[in-house]
């Protein structure tokens, strides 16, 4: 059986509990050796030292909760994976770069960083100048991690941009997800679960687009008010 690095244990369990309680998760004292998680008051499962999760199936009955539970295990996933990749990421230097960062990635001139903070790793990408001595374009994603690999596999070519949805389009499919579900009564449980399965994606991978089409929508609606005064 595999040693338990107790180090390795205690880094991942404090970086969940700065991230995850910023994705609607209540993160419980250690119990056990396993880190319990909570979502709406409701146990949903406990996080182990290796990113993975234990769980009752009873635990996922509740609506929402198997989807909380998708999302929890893969923020958890993500992060043992980062933190991983920071114990032996070189320092990144660079003239005018100042500050912790180390280099997790690099391809075809871009970079992919990760600067440990008190309030947990950010993510930020760069792209090396012409003479491989200073960053510039710098794309900051804060506690990102998916974002900023997403935004590294662009920028080192990896992925052809034209098969991905920019910020804006995300935003739209997002709002008309949260019309349908508001203004048409013809779709039925199926079909309002599959939209919110959607809308749980594209919060996931666009992070602040429920707070922006909220935005959007009060500024519409102030906007008719007036017109209409």
């Amino acid at each position: 059986m595999k040693e338990i690095n107790e180090e390795a244990r205690s880094r991942l369990y404090a970086e969940l509990g700065a991230c995850l309680p910023r994705a609607g998760y209540k993160v419980l004292p250690e119990q056990d050796g396993l880190l319990p998680l909570e979502w709406n008051g409701i146990p949903i499962c406990r996080i182990t030292a290796g990113g993975g999760a234990q769980f009752h199936s009873r635990d996922l009955e509740p609506d929402g909760a198997e989807d909380a539970f998708d999302r929890a295990t893969c923020i958890a996933h993500d992060t043992a994976e980062y933190l991983r990749l920071l114990e032996t990421a070189q320092p990144l230097t660079a003239n005018g770069l100042s500050g912790d960062y180390r280099l997790l990635a690099e391809l075809n001139g871009a970079v992919l960083a990760g600067h440990p903070t008190a309030h947990g790793v950010e993510f930020v990408t760069w792209e090396w100048d012409y003479e491989q001595t200073g960053l510039w374009q710098g794309h900051y994603y804060g506690n990102n991690y998916a974002g900023a690999k997403q935004d590294f596999a662009l920028r080192a070519g990896l992925v052809d941009k034209g098969l991905l949805f920019g910020q804006g389009e995300l935003d739209e499919l997002y709002r008309c997800c949260k019309r349908t579900r508001e203004l048409d009564g013809t779709i039925g449980y199926r079909q309002e679960q599959e939209i919110i399965k959607v809308q749980d994606h594209i919060e996931a991978i666009n992070p602040g687009v429920r707070e922006r089409v909220l935005e959007r929508q009060k500024t519409l609606e102030s906007g008719m008010g007036l017109t209409q005064g």
